[in-house]
């Protein structure tokens, strides 16, 4: 969007990966430790080349025992923001790259067609009853 002032398909998918990094990371998308003309998309490259993955993921999520599952969210994030927009996926694929993560832990409550399992709630408190 930056550079071509339009708004499409790609450069919300682009926008949606930025969202994902900075909740895998715990960092905001423009931050000074990055340096000059460098975002949040350019430091996850960087740094992945650099220093590892381990350097990149918000520790206090790693140490809540998701390390791979965040690994693989990192990755979704990396494909939206791709530099070139051709290789960019599609929301539609997005969204079923993020529930293939999903059912691949066991204890997840969400099922393959994206909804909670009813199991997932443990009391009615949950559901939002109308008092």
């Amino acid at each position: 969007y930056a550079y071509t002032l339009r708004v499409n398909e790609k450069s919300d998918i682009y926008s949606f990966g930025v969202v994902i990094l900075e909740l895998v990371t715990g960092k905001r998308p423009v931050e000074a430790e990055y340096g000059e003309s460098k975002h949040l998309v350019k430091w996850v490259s960087t740094t992945l080349e650099e220093k590892g993955v381990d350097h990149v993921l918000d520790p206090r999520l790693v140490n809540s025992g998701f390390k791979e599952e965040m690994c693989k969210v990192l990755n979704v994030g990396r494909l939206c923001t791709s530099p070139l927009p051709i290789n960019r996926p599609t929301m539609r694929r997005v969204v079923k790259l993020l529930l293939e993560i999903c059912s691949d832990d066991k204890n997840n409550p969400v099922k393959k067609d994206g909804k909670l399992s009813p199991y997932y709630y443990e009391d009615a408190s949950d559901h939002g009853s109308a008092a």
